[in-house]
């Protein structure tokens, strides 16, 4: 989400939203929201990854002596749990918003990654696969955290959407902020 970027700028971070649709004419092209989950669910997952290690070269480059962090939501907070994944020693904090955790996953390739997982309540498809996160965590020995908003669906920090919670939104975002602010530099 750009606003989010925006957000993290305004607060004092360098910030990047990647539009991980690029190649295919960017997200603003598909005006069908299934038409752009279509288009993710076919692009090459590997692609995804690329990509945010190439916004990290490129946080990395405009900001040399500071340390690079990830977020994402949904299908995002599902790619950030994949970056971790394929390992990214520059990365310092990561924040998957409600994004399911890769089947079989491990995390020992991100050893410098301070992790909050943030979850909803009401979430059922991607909470499935939160104690697989929790394991994976501790089993690389990684900075964690992991929150679970109570009461709340998938999508609660969207502000465009029908599932947005204020209240809840308000707590994640000091909770986030407070995150980057204690481990990226």
């Amino acid at each position: 989400m750009a606003s989010v970027a925006g957000r993290l700028a305004a607060a004092g971070w360098s910030a990047l939203a990647i539009d991980l649709l690029s190649e295919e004419g960017g997200t603003a092209k598909f005006t069908d929201p299934a038409q752009a989950t279509a288009a993710l669910n076919a692009a090459p997952p590997g692609r995804f990854v690329a990509d945010m290690k190439a916004g990290i070269d490129e946080l990395l480059r405009r900001n040399p002596g500071h340390t690079a962090g990830a977020m994402g939501f949904c299908f995002g907070g599902g790619a950030v749990w994949s970056l971790l994944a394929a390992g990214e020693p520059r990365l310092h904090a990561a924040v998957p918003f409600y994004g399911p955790f890769p089947d079989g996953a491990s995390l020992s390739g991100s050893p410098n990654a301070a992790v909050l997982g943030v979850y909803a309540q009401l979430d059922d498809r991607v909470n499935a696969s939160r104690d697989a996160a929790r394991d994976a965590l501790r089993k690389a020995g990684l900075t964690f955290e992991i929150v679970t908003y109570p009461g709340v669906n998938h999508a609660f920090f969207n502000d465009t959407g029908a599932r947005f919670d204020p209240e809840a939104a308000a707590q994640a975002w000091t909770k986030l902020t407070a995150w980057f602010g204690e481990y990226l530099t």
